[in-house]
């Protein structure tokens, strides 16, 4: 795979490390003789229970690890709290958690957010919440060994976790449940960030094949094929038991959905779009959506020196980057449209009735069933030979020259396999029948990302963007940013980020969102390869359907009262 822009704010900066390597063998979970007598919680029935498909079980269920989509959403949905939860549509943007009092301090002496512990927080073996349980969670984020995780989630400025004696402007506490996270730099969506500082035990920060949190579900057992959490106390309404299980193989799936073994496919295999969906009863037993996870392979353009820093010349690689050659052949199947990589897309409803009825075009499948044409790749290397002629760039016997110069634009990527060396190849090929020739310059992802991104060594950069809906991408495209790797420094741009940290409403934040990609595909430091595309189906009875990040909500999860699963298959 890709390596992953590890932090583009909620993201995985492959520019930070480590997504270049294949995904982490799942190690299995304690069985349920291992797990250790735990505070009572309810035993659910199997009426009480919510199947989620998945191809694959998350790698690992440590919250101070790199966690894939999945571990994402059940370590911040089930099993851990921080200070503070992301939530609502206004500023700002958070609940409290594990605290129930977050002030931020903006005194240049020491900037930071002071928190207070609420009082009867208790931890999974049924210890309480301690100040120092909070200090160590907050210490494993510091230093060289949390810097990845301080990047991935806009944490960079995060210097020191500390004891305190009350809030910034009140009297003096002495209850030993004050603490204060310390900051380099004043960041108006600090409370919003510190959502992702997960709050542990002492002594169970090493022991992530049984982790113990504090969070509405409590982990009780997994395999190599199922994980399995129990909700801690009872919830009128809502699931008490959610159960991963991993279901690799497309037909598989979607019969035990039928079945009403699982009540949701996370991902419909793309084989199965839109034949199956269209089967009758489908509609009325199931629930489906169009999702793009804010995932993006990209393109990165050094804007500091070099031809590429051109804008003219950037349009011109835009333009010739074989997209319908990367979606049929490496990626399988097409992906999201888009010029920069900014999450406009939230899940959308797919009408099953419409496919049913062969309406198609109406049931909102849309990209996902627009074929790349077979001349689009020969049309866009058409038009990036005219912008390159008009340059100067003259080509001449299979070279791309001007001024006796030949046109030579190094490719830097870690020389992963798989779906990274097909993109290489495709891109270099592409590029060759332009006369542009773009060596690959490779090594380690830790070597590229620290000698040659943050040097700004380097032409075009091959990395994907793993981040959330809601990301600050002042570190990677603010002319400001610690992490710009790309160089960019545009006012309009800056003012759009700026616009976006600031904004007080819902409305206002994706407003802003829309006016960064808008700029972003205008001065190109970086275009999008692939954004990846899939269909999501829910059974009908489920209640609480909730989309963050595009996966559902877990702990919100449950079943309309007196609902019937009936088993239906649908006969070839």
């Amino acid at each position: 795979m890709l390596p992953v822009l590890r932090s583009l704010a909620a993201a995985c900066l492959a520019l930070a490390g480590a997504c270049s390597s294949p995904p982490a063998e799942v190690v299995p979970a304690a069985g349920p003789s291992e797990v250790r007598p735990q505070t009572p919680v309810i035993s659910p029935s199997a009426e009480d229970t919510v199947v989620v498909a998945v191809r694959r079980l998350p790698a690992s269920l440590d919250p101070f690890t790199e966690l894939d989509p999945w571990g994402q959403r059940v370590v911040d949905d089930l099993l851990f709290e921080g200070l503070v939860r992301r939530q609502g549509d206004s500023a700002p943007w958070i609940e409290m958690a594990l605290a129930d009092r977050c002030e931020v301090d903006h005194d240049p002496a020491g900037r930071g957010v002071v928190c207070h512990l609420r009082e009867g927080a208790q931890f999974h073996d049924g210890s309480a919440v301690t100040r120092e349980d909070a200090l160590l969670s907050v210490n494993q984020w510091l230093g060289s060994r949390g810097q990845g995780l301080r990047q991935r989630h806009g944490l960079d400025g995060l210097r020191a976790a500390v004891p305190a004696d009350g809030p910034p402007s009140g009297p003096k506490d002495s209850s030993g449940r004050w603490l204060r996270l310390v900051f380099e730099h004043d960041d108006p969506l600090v409370l919003e960030k510190i959502a992702a500082i997960k709050i542990v035990p002492r002594g169970r920060v090493a022991q992530p094949d049984q982790p113990i949190g504090s969070g509405p579900f409590r982990f009780v057992a997994g395999d190599d094929v199922h994980l399995m959490l129990e909700r801690t106390s009872k919830a009128p309404g809502l699931a008490g038991r959610i159960v991963l299980r991993a279901i690799d193989d497309g037909a598989a799936a979607l019969t035990a959905l039928r079945r009403a073994e699982v009540h949701v496919l996370a991902e419909v295999a793309p084989i199965h779009v839109p034949k199956e969906l269209a089967k009758p009863a489908m509609a009325a037993r199931f629930a489906a959506y169009l999702v793009s996870p804010a995932r993006f392979d990209l393109l990165l353009f050094n804007l500091r020196e070099g031809p590429q820093s051109g804008p003219r010349m950037r349009a011109a690689l835009d333009l010739a980057a074989p997209r319908g050659e990367l979606a049929l052949q490496v990626y399988g199947l097409p992906g999201l449209p888009l010029t920069a990589p900014v999450d406009l897309h939230a899940p959308a409803p797919i009408d099953l009735v419409a496919l049913a009825e062969g309406r198609d075009a109406e049931a909102g499948l849309g990209p996902l069933l627009a074929r790349p044409a077979a001349t689009a790749d020969a049309s866009g290397r058409a038009a990036a030979d005219a912008i390159l002629n008009e340059l100067g760039w003259i080509h001449e016997r299979g070279l791309r020259r001007r001024q006796g110069v030949m046109l030579r634009l190094p490719l830097t990527w870690d020389a992963s396999p798989g779906l990274a060396t097909g993109v290489a190849r495709a891109l270099r090929g592409a590029w060759k029948l332009l006369g542009v020739q773009a060596p690959s310059v490779t090594a380690s992802w830790p070597y590229v990302q620290a000698n040659l991104l943050r040097g700004g060594k380097f032409s075009v950069a091959l990395a994907r963007l793993a981040s959330g809906t809601d990301v600050d991408l002042y570190p990677w495209f603010h002319s400001r940013g610690a992490h710009n790797l790309t160089g960019v420094a545009d006012q309009t741009l800056d003012a759009a980020i700026d616009t976006y940290r600031a904004a007080l409403t819902r409305i206002d934040r994706d407003r802003a969102k829309q006016a960064i990609a808008t700029r972003l595909g205008e001065l190109r430091p970086a275009i999008v390869l692939h954004a990846p595309l899939a269909v999501t189906l829910l059974a009908r009875t489920l209640t609480g359907v909730q989309f963050v990040d595009d996966l559902p909500r877990l702990d919100r999860l449950g079943f309309a009262p007196g609902r019937t699963d009936d088993a239906w298959i649908h006969e070839p």
